[in-house]
């Protein structure tokens, strides 16, 4: 099968006018986001399983612990670097984004659902500041697409396994 690469951003805009302009409609555009929500939950639901947290925002971890505390939804960069000043990172303190808490996990799914989250969340920076999505904009939704399969599929076949006691005899 004969891909084409993708378009450089001037052909974009001789073919949809304005490149501030959504290429989507508002319909579309919600379309978009409920599978992204979908995405979003499907990940969440690996990190439930890890202990890891939910709610979207910042995070930091203690040195030798291994629960993350929240810190808010949005930082400014001066609150992040007043946190980094009083728990300095070289002192075993980490620092992440939601999207960035399983992105160093020793667990693949873990590994795996933090990239989603963080995929989903580049797709939705762009929905929001109303920029023209770009063909490798659909190709990345068309990844995440089949990522979020795979992952929904691996989950719904490891829960479907069933453990009975050994035979006593």
């Amino acid at each position: 099968m004969f891909l084409r690469p993708p378009r450089s951003r001037p052909a974009v805009e001789e073919a949809h006018g304005d490149a501030a302009s959504p290429l989507l409609t508002p319909e579309e555009s919600d379309d978009l986001r409920a599978l992204l929500d979908e995405v979003d939950a499907a990940a969440l639901a690996v990190y439930a399983l890890h202990d890891l947290p939910s709610a979207p925002g910042h995070y930091r971890q203690a040195p030798d612990s291994g629960a993350w505390e929240h810190l808010g939804g949005a930082l400014s960069p001066a609150e992040k670097w007043d946190l980094l000043n009083q728990h300095p990172i070289n002192h075993g303190w980490r620092y992440a984004s939601l999207e960035r808490l399983g992105a160093r996990s020793t667990i693949p799914d873990v590994r795996y659902a933090s990239g989603l989250l963080a995929a989903c969340q580049g797709l939705r920076l762009r929905l929001d500041t109303h920029m023209a999505l770009s063909s490798q904009d659909l190709a990345d939704a068309i990844r995440l697409g089949a990522a979020w399969r795979r992952l929904t599929e691996g989950v719904r076949s490891r829960s479907d396994l069933t453990f009975t006691a050994p035979d006593e005899s």
